[in-house]
């Protein structure tokens, strides 16, 4: 099974954004843990290389199941994505990545952005939980369409409703 790992960063005064050209949907800054590669090292190194930041003190904040179903010409893809919230971040933002377009968004605009409607879930629990001292990790299970359309999506904890500053 493929490991995907990704953060919210603190920079400035919001978070940090990637916008990806393929769909031209909006995530957070991360991507594949290599072989015998740990989590939070994979995330310092993902982050460094799209981003030119450097972070610690970092937080798990969910771990989530993907799978995508498969199409005409594709497999069946099946992923587990670890979601980190960075407390510390240094350095200064690259002007451009070799991954896409990197935008500083605050977290009300956050929500508003094209995403992808899971990751808009996940980052939703995430920007609350950051806040949080006590908040839990979330653990979700995600399914798509081959065309990466939601059909099917649960977490645990859900979002307090109290929460209403980071949702849409």
């Amino acid at each position: 099974m493929l490991i995907v790992v990704n953060c919210l960063l603190p920079y400035r005064d919001g978070v940090v954004m990637l916008q990806k050209p393929a769909r031209g949907w909006w995530g957070l800054p991360g991507g594949k843990v290599e072989p015998d590669e740990r989590w939070p090292d994979a995330v310092r190194r993902e982050v460094l290389e799209e981003t030119g930041l450097n972070v610690s003190d970092m937080r798990l904040c969910g771990v989530h199941l993907i799978r995508i179903a498969a199409g005409e010409d594709t497999a069946e893809k099946r992923l587990t994505l670890a979601q980190f919230a960075a407390r510390r971040v240094s350095g200064d933002l690259l002007p451009a990545s070799r991954e896409g377009m990197l935008q500083v968004v605050s977290p009300e605009a956050v929500m508003h952005l094209p995403m992808d409607e899971g990751d808009r879930q996940m980052i939703r629990y995430t920007l609350w939980a950051s806040t949080q001292a006590d908040a839990e990790v979330a653990f979700g299970k995600f399914e798509y369409t081959a065309d990466r359309t939601l059909i099917h999506w649960e977490m645990t904890p859900a979002l307090p409703a109290e929460s209403v500053s980071v949702q849409a």
